[in-house]
């Protein structure tokens, strides 16, 4: 036992409380059990006394009767860790040859008596309360008995498949969630943020996948290289003899959020953030694009580019089409795609998958080609609009959504001079319920397309009426980012439909997410409630907001995601059409339900009451906490206020924002107040009474008051101030 108190980091229980005999279980083996031998065996816990990592952890330590150390068990509380919950052998301790059966003994343990996993849960809450002096604020551990767990492979090491990876000392609790934004000079290598994205997999919470997105952010703009580097490490990554899998998919994970920073970097029009985002892509083109690249890492690396809704750019484009052309699609040209062996070839491996949603078969299939020539792409989806295949020409239809505009175009046309006994009944009933979404250009080529299909007696597939749903909205961020989840029973289950709008893009992305029960539900609302600010809503409010995002859309010449469609299908809302919010007449229309409800609704104090208390939602309100601004604007107005000061001082440089950056946007803001008061009003149980929100925006839309005399605003102004100031100091992104 006492070579276990050397462990750097993780400590028995047994030494951090000396006066207990809490943390082992000891069992009776009364017969060998694979190779380990009958006898007593103790379980000892361990855990981190680290004072800043609440990993929520523990290692077990398993002994025999005569001390000797037999298995280490690492065993993670949290089950949405995936495979990283374990439990599995720990791969940074000496193993028995009868470990493995010890750790399969653990487990039917863990599964029969989830008593010891509720004492567990109480050491690890007596452990941290020890180490930070302050009683366990920690979210609630899964309920103990409610899921079985099995034993889990150990997760291999990034060492072993990065050559350029530093190699780090043996696990600690601090080692396996390390501290991303510590000392400024001590900037990680790319594969220690690769490293971290996979011992994260994918589950943080907001709080800790941010850490994980500053540490990139500063790396991608201290390196101007970083894109070749990720771009490589990939490519080695698909190649490795011994691939793992588990890394692969966190590099990926880096490359989606790299995505996502440098567009929104192009959104804030930050200097440079063009040049970055081609070159980040030309790196893309030049290592995972090559004629010799990959096909699964192609196919993954495109998934990625259209899941970060970044616009896939000339170089990447033309590098698709080198590489399609190089392996064996010689037949299709631009301008020219016959219906030959090798296009039906193409239908018939797209069959062959099994999928039988077309909206499943075009994801599918964006994968394979979005990333090249958009004339090849538009003929071969017009190809598909006459196949045999029911399933192919409705997945055909689908690329009306594509997301380049040519392609779209294209296909179109296609669409209007094909003859309509090509078209489906529920291909017909797509159209009807979409025309109205898309600009008019190709409205017209839909409408022929309708004609063509009455004209051959297509009846129209029925939509399903009266769906009864339960609708969850976030408040309108500060990015103009709103997402709404509309919960639908399925069978024993749920399927929740997930809907992201934003000001000045329109339906920004749409998915289904199928859930198998009701503790799924509720795993999804607690997080959506604590993460997202969710509320419950009314599914007015959803078709009220869908109809202005689509309107929003088409006006930009841009198409919703094709599962908005099959959304529309779930729930029954042929209602869908373009129709934009006109802010100030929404704001009558809200005065005019106050004056109903009582005058005192609209005193002069009430209005003061109202906009006094605004600046606090900072404090109270968590949907207030993304309100501020950023982008070049803020930087241009800080810098004439102040100079440009390392420390800028704060009362000029907040003056200046209000007549500046916040005046340019001031009906961006009236908007978002106007949708978000709209959101209070539909919201069961709202954070707030939704007139107060309605006068701090009615005050917004008098264009004859200053912004300064609205308290909101200055806090807005002062919440911007700090974001710069910490972007600046953080180095952030």
């Amino acid at each position: 036992m006492d070579d276990l108190h050397n462990l750097q980091g993780i400590v028995p229980l047994t030494v951090i409380f000396p006066e207990s005999d809490k943390g082992i279980l000891r069992l009776t083996l009364p017969r060998k059990f694979g190779k380990a031998k009958a006898g007593d065996y103790h379980f000892v816990e361990a855990y981190c006394v680290e004072a800043d990592c609440d990993c929520r952890r523990t290692l077990i330590f398993v002994v025999n009767a005569e001390g000797k150390p037999m298995a280490a068990i690492d065993f993670g509380f949290d089950l949405d860790e995936g495979p990283l919950a374990g439990p599995f052998l720990s791969d940074t301790n000496k193993q028995s040859a009868a470990a493995g059966d010890l750790l399969k003994i653990f487990v039917e343990l863990i599964n029969d008596d989830p008593e010891w996993l509720k004492r567990m849960y109480q050491h690890y809450r007596l452990v941290r309360r020890k180490i930070t002096g302050k009683p366990y604020r920690g979210r609630p551990f899964p309920k103990p008995g409610k899921v079985l767990r099995q034993v889990m492979p150990p997760p291999e090491s990034i060492q072993e498949l990065l050559p350029t990876a530093r190699r780090t000392p043996p696990k600690s609790a601090k080692a396996q969630k390390p501290d991303l934004i510590g000392a400024e000079s001590d900037i990680p290598a790319m594969a220690d943020l690769i490293e971290s994205y996979r011992q994260d997999g994918g589950k943080r919470s907001y709080a800790g996948h941010r850490e994980l997105l500053d540490a990139l952010g500063r790396y991608l703009s201290e390196h101007e290289q970083a894109g070749d580097e990720l771009a490589a490490t990939l490519v080695r990554l698909a190649a490795a003899p011994k691939k793992n899998c588990q890394t692969l998919e966190a590099a990926l994970r880096v490359l989606f959020d790299a995505l996502e920073i440098l567009r929104y970097q192009l959104e804030i029009q930050r200097p440079g953030a063009r040049e970055l985002m081609e070159r980040w892509q030309g790196a893309l083109a030049h290592h995972v694009f090559a004629k010799d690249g990959a096909a699964d890492l192609c196919t993954a690396v495109t998934s990625t580019l259209l899941q970060a809704r970044v616009e896939i750019l000339p170089q990447l484009h033309e590098a698709g089409s080198r590489r399609m052309l190089s392996r064996g699609a010689e037949q299709i040209s631009p301008g020219d795609l016959p219906a030959d062996d090798g296009i039906q070839g193409l239908f018939s491996a797209l069959e062959a998958t099994g999928v039988d949603s077309p909206f499943e078969l075009m994801e599918g299939l964006l994968e394979m080609i979005a990333v090249g020539d958009a004339e090849v792409q538009a003929n071969m989806a017009g190809e598909m609009l006459t196949a045999d295949s029911q399933l192919i020409r409705e997945t055909g239809a689908l690329m009306l959504f594509h997301p380049q505009a040519e392609v779209r175009a294209g296909l179109a046309q296609r669409l209007s001079a094909i003859e309509g006994k090509y078209i489906s009944s529920a291909t017909l009933r797509r159209l009807i319920v979409a025309r109205n979404w898309f600009p008019e250009e190709i409205r017209s080529c839909i409408d022929q397309a309708v004609s063509n299909a009455r004209r051959a007696r297509v009846e129209c597939a029925p939509i399903p009426q009266g769906v009864a749903m339960t609708v969850y909205a976030s408040v309108v961020d500060g990015a103009g980012a709103q997402t709404f989840q509309a919960v639908i029973p399925d069978g024993k289950g749920f399927v929740s439909c997930s809907i992201l709008l934003k000001i000045g893009v329109g339906v920004a992305d749409a998915f289904i997410i199928s859930l198998k029960n009701k503790r799924e539900l509720g795993q999804m609302l607690t997080m959506l409630t604590e993460e997202a600010a969710m509320v419950e809503s009314t599914s007015e409010y959803l078709d009220q907001r869908v109809c202005q995002a689509l309107a929003e859309g088409a006006r930009l010449g841009k198409a919703p995601n094709p599962w908005l469609v099959a959304i529309a299908e779930r729930l029954g809302r042929e209602q869908w059409r373009a129709t934009p919010i006109e802010a100030r007449r929404e704001l009558a229309a809200l005065r005019g339900i106050l004056e109903l409800s009582g005058s005192k609704y609209l005193t002069d104090r009430a209005v003061r009451e109202a906009l006094d208390f605004s600046p606090t939602w900072y404090d109270r309100e968590s949907f207030a906490a993304s309100w501020f601004e950023d982008g070049v604007e803020v930087e241009r107005d800080i810098v004439a206020a102040t100079g440009k000061k390392k420390t800028p001082t704060s009362a000029k440089a907040r003056a200046q924002l209000l007549s500046g950056v916040l005046q340019e946007r001031r009906e961006e803001w009236l908007t978002r107040l106007v949708l978000s008061t709209l959101w209070l009003r539909s919201a069961k149980h709202p954070p707030l009474p939704w007139a107060q929100m309605y006068h701090v925006a009615a005050a917004l839309a008098d264009e004859k008051l200053p912004l300064q005399e609205i308290p909101l605003m200055r806090s807005v102004a002062a919440a911007t101030f700090e974001a710069y100031l910490a972007r600046k100091e953080e180095g952030g992104w």
